[in-house]
């Protein structure tokens, strides 16, 4: 089953009196139950294609189809229900609120969608269990290390049982221990909870262990 199909999208920025074509009649497929990852040289696009599948961005021509329908032209509103309920997201940096502690940071997902204290109590708990950070569950973002922020990240984007995970340079800001820890947890728990995840990296070790692998060049996709 396809969980999105990107047809035919392109994306050209305009400064001033110059046009910069970033996407080219792109073509993608992200299939149920499959990790796709994209790797490709800074600047080529990958965050750009991830912000556009992800409804941060808008498309300049093209298709991006989900669940039958197309959210390119869809108002803010639905975009902004489109992502709250059907995508989780995984950046480079944590975006943690630094006066939250990383259960309330977790929660939040759930208490915009209008959960229960306690049915977003519990289910937070529940993904910091697995990224074995409940115990360190009332501290704030500045009492934890960087790998700890971002597997709280890792268990926030999967808060709201999204369809996609969107992951965008995920082990990014990381030294090689922490990443590998990162690499290990997300993988795990996309495969635990059956999730589709679209990932974008530099980091051709990571991007090994995707389902399926392109290089994003010249605006276009290359299968590897």
């Amino acid at each position: 089953m396809n969980i999105i199909e990107v047809v035919s999208l392109s994306k050209t920025y305009r400064t001033g009196t110059d046009e910069v074509e970033v996407l080219q009649e792109l073509n993608l497929i992200l299939e149920e139950g499959e990790t796709t990852v994209i790797t490709g040289e800074s600047g080529s696009g990958k965050t750009t294609l991830l912000n556009l599948i992800g409804g941060l961005d808008d498309a300049t021509s093209g298709n991006i189809i989900f669940n039958g329908s197309d959210i390119v032209g869809q108002s803010e509103a639905e975009l902004t229900r489109y992502r709250s309920g059907s995508l989780g997201f995984i950046f480079q940096f944590h975006y943690l609120l630094k006066d939250f502690t990383a259960l309330e940071n977790v929660m939040l997902p759930a208490l915009i969608e209008g959960l229960s204290l306690r049915v977003a109590g519990n289910r937070a708990e529940e993904l910091l269990n697995r990224v074995d950070l409940l115990k360190r569950k009332a501290h704030y973002p500045v009492e934890l290390s960087g790998g700890e922020r971002q597997r709280i990240a890792v268990a926030r984007s999967l808060m709201n049982d999204p369809v996609l995970i969107l992951a965008d340079e995920p082990t990014g800001n990381l030294d090689e221990k922490n990443s590998d820890q990162i690499e290990k947890i997300l993988f795990e728990l996309v495969c635990e909870y059956k999730k589709t995840m679209l990932l974008v990296t530099h980091d051709n070790e990571l991007a090994a262990r995707g389902d399926y692998h392109f290089c994003l060049e010249h605006g276009r996709l290359k299968r590897k």
